[in-house]
């Protein structure tokens, strides 16, 4: 799953793109000022940054220079409302990648997003089985699934930790950042073992978590 790091002081229209975003299957890490973002960027990678510009703190204009002077290359996008020639040319010079004008058209946002983003190819983990993380499909004897997004996260942390003993809680802690009961959990697996079915199994050793293997 693709991560995108927001900048946005603006309540309602961070959600909008953040429901926007998430609906596709990106996964969103939103904050409202420049510091927050120094701090997050710090502990953490994303794939893509999403900044505004005049936020609270120093401006996304110098916030992304002095990310680039850090050595952060991550693709970034300014969306903003600071629409002059002079603005543009600022952006640009500072490093960003693309830079698209307030108000903004959601669905175009996603189109340059994913222009920006790295590119996957389907990983063959078997003669019959693969995934492609770009797309969340997988195939599996010839037969070709779209997952959703949470399916497709605990299929590839799976395959990350194949033929390893996964406790419950840590599988969870994976795939989501909000808090799912273990009934929800079980549902993802049930889920997730018909779309595997012939190329791989999920065991439930009864008491301590799963392990996943390929036939």
């Amino acid at each position: 799953m693709h991560k995108i790091l927001l900048l946005e002081d603006d309540s309602l229209l961070a959600q909008s793109v953040i429901d926007e975003l998430e609906d596709v299957g990106y996964s969103v890490t939103w904050a409202e000022e420049s510091d927050s973002v120094i701090d997050i960027s710090y502990d953490e990678r994303f794939d893509l940054y999403l900044f505004d510009v005049n936020v609270p703190g120093i401006n996304g204009f110098e916030l992304l220079k002095s990310l680039r002077e850090s050595g952060d290359q991550t693709s970034t996008i300014f969306m903003t409302s600071r629409n002059q020639v002079e603005d543009l040319r600022e952006g640009f010079g500072v490093g960003a990648n693309d830079y698209i004008k307030k108000p903004f058209d959601l669905d175009e946002l996603l189109i340059r997003i994913a222009s920006k983003l790295p590119q996957h190819k389907a990983s063959q983990l078997s003669k019959d089985f693969a995934i492609d993380p770009e797309s969340y499909r997988l195939t599996c004897k010839g037969k070709e699934s779209k997952l959703p997004p949470r399916e497709f996260e605990l299929i590839h942390y799976f395959i990350a930790h194949q033929d390893q003993l996964l406790p419950t809680d840590s599988i969870i802690n994976e795939i989501s950042e909000a808090t799912i009961s273990i009934a929800t959990f079980r549902t993802y697996i049930k889920n997730l073992k018909r779309y595997i079915e012939g190329c791989a199994l999920i065991e439930n050793v009864k008491g301590v978590g799963y392990r996943f293997k390929l036939l």
